[in-house]
Order: C-alpha cells, then structure tokens, then sequence
C-alpha cells in the first residue's frame, strides 16, 4: 500500500501538470468581440495595398533629412519581413475583407467612423456584426456636440463614443474642454473609448500637436464621473505601472489590446499583457484589432491572444470575448 501510494504521489500530480499545459495551449475559437474597428478608406492610412510588418514600429531607421510621411511610405510599401499583413486595394475591399474575418472567429465589433460610412459597413454585413460608434477627434467635436451624440444615441445610431483621438490634438482626457462629453456619458450611460498611450510612430512628426497620454489623465475623470464607462485603447502601453495602479483604483475601467499585437514584437506585446495579468487584472481586457487598411490585423490579434504561453484557456476566453460582452452589457459570456 505504501508503495502504491508514492506511486499516486508521483504519477498524479505529473497528469495535473499535462491537464494545466493542455489548457493554456487550446485556442479559443470563437465567438469573438473586436472592440476597435475603423470604417476606413483604404488609402486613409498608407497607400492602398501597403504592407505591414507586426512588430516593426519600433525598428524604423530614420533620417531627418527626409520628411517621416515619405520614410512611413516607403516602409510599408517594402514590407522587410516574410509575411506582411497586406492591407485592402479598395474600399470596398477593406469592407469586406473585415466582415469576412469577423466571421472567420464567429465575431463582431464595434465600428467607429463618420455616418455614411457606418452606415454602408453595416448595410454591408450580416446584422449584428458591428456595433456602431462615434468617432470624435478635436476638430470633429465642433461638428459632433455632447448633445448632438446624445440624440444619435437615443435614437440607436450609436452604442459606443470611440475612438476618441484628442491626443493627437495635444489635449487629454482631463482637459476642461473635454468635460461636457463626460458628463453626458455618464449620464447616458454611454461606453466611451479614448486613445492612451503613445499613437503610431513619428506621430508628432505628422501631428504636430501629437502629445503622449498617460493613463493617469484619466483619474480626475473618473474622480468625477464615478459611473462612467470608459476603456484605455491600446491599454496605455507603454505605462504599465500607473495603468495597474489607475486599474486598481477604479475597478470601471477597462482596456482593449488595441494595436499593440502589431506595433509591438511580440515579446514586448506578452510581457506587458501578462504583467497585468499577474497582476490580477485579466477580467478588465478586452481584446482590439484596430484594424483600419489591414483586415488580416484581425486574425493576427486574435492567433496573439491564442498562442500566448501565459494564458489560460478560461483567459484568453475572456480577453477574446466575454470581458466585452460584460462591459457592453450583452450576454455575460460565450458557449
């Protein structure tokens, strides 16, 4: 009997070892939720049909004496790795190449971009597929007022205020300017997004005003709008500690992965995204392609999230999908 029982003692907990690795390595396979999608043009971000690199924008060799927009596109037109993500010749393309990989993962997203364009992406794709958003930049806020998207959201035109970019104007989420947005958020109830981080490469170089936001720009916020739904897109990468701390003190919050599955390596992209996951911060992700000119972005966000040694299946389940569902207020979680 003794011997039977070191026998267990061994062979057992080796088998619960082998269960634990078969977890984290299964994949989710679907439904998907993509919380930041753009209704883009297929040259709004690039030449149509350029190439993208995932985890080149830190590496890009550059020389002032050539302006950065004229480098940037010669970048992505000779992608320098073997299988560039290639972005949409057309429009039309771009359309319906991001409907298609959302079907590929069972998924849908929240799309954000002017009307007319929501509108014929919507048209476009089987209802349900996108959640519209309102997009809203500095300038677009003129056009765009708090009552104003108040209204389309009474109406159903939109479920979501996102993406908003007013960093790329040099103004943060804490602005005073910003602050009647705010107010009717919470007072509708209405999720907001808002870029929180560092932008694309040589942003300031193509958006003079560009500043860098920290998520700590959204503590006042949240000070004063205890009810407000918002997510960091791009979770604020590279901030990893003041986005912990903001996390921790405002459990509201919420992050998506945004761009950083191609801006990043992939080292980089897994370090960041398990340091907030260790840190006990796993059901505040949610997962975000960006995807604007490049719809394989899709599959290469949600086969990052997949292949993450880290994660277990229950995790990445819940970045993939459920995390979402429960900040959109949709069913809590998936089959």
């Amino acid at each position: 009997m003794r011997a039977l029982i070191v026998l267990l003692a061994i062979v057992v907990p080796c088998q619960f070892a082998v269960v634990a690795q078969d977890v984290s390595r299964r994949a989710y396979e679907g439904p998907i939720i993509d919380m930041h999608l753009h209704a883009a043009h297929a040259g709004e971000n690039g030449p149509p049909g350029s190439k993208l690199c995932p985890g080149s924008a830190a590496d890009m060799r550059y020389d002032p004496r050539e302006p950065w927009p004229e480098t940037l596109g010669r970048i992505m037109t000779q992608a320098a790795c073997a299988r560039p993500v290639e972005a949409a010749s057309t429009d039309a393309e771009n359309r319906d190449e991001t409907i298609a990989a959302l079907a590929r993962h069972k998924g849908r997203g929240v799309l954000s971009g002017e009307r007319e364009s929501l509108r014929d992406w919507m048209q476009a794709a089987p209802k349900g597929t996108f959640i519209p958003a309102q997009y809203l930049s500095l300038s677009a806020m003129a056009r765009h007022s708090p009552d104003a998207i108040a209204d389309a959201f009474d109406r159903g035109e939109i479920a979501v205020l996102s993406e908003v970019t007013i960093q790329y104007d040099g103004v943060f989420a804490d602005d005073p300017r910003f602050e009647p947005y705010w107010a009717m958020a919470e007072a509708k109830d209405l999720p907001v997004g808002i870029d929180v981080g560092v932008g694309p490469p040589g942003s300031p170089m193509v958006f003079p005003d560009f500043r860098i936001q920290n998520p700590r720009h959204l503590e006042a916020v949240l000070a004063r709008h205890p009810k407000l739904r918002v997510y960091a897109m791009h979770a604020g990468w590279p901030y990893v500690e003041d986005l912990k701390a903001m996390l921790y003190a405002w459990p509201q919050l919420m992050v998506d992965t945004g761009v950083l599955q191609a801006a990043l390596t992939r080292k980089e992209y897994y370090r960041f995204l398990e340091e907030i996951v260790d840190a006990g911060f796993g059901d505040r992700i949610m997962f975000g392609s960006d995807q604007m000119n490049w719809p394989g972005l899709i599959d290469e966000g949600v086969a990052a999230i997949n292949e993450a040694p880290f994660l277990t299946y229950a995790q990445k389940k819940a970045i993939l999908h459920d995390n979402a569902a429960r900040f959109l207020r949709l069913s809590e979680t998936a089959p």
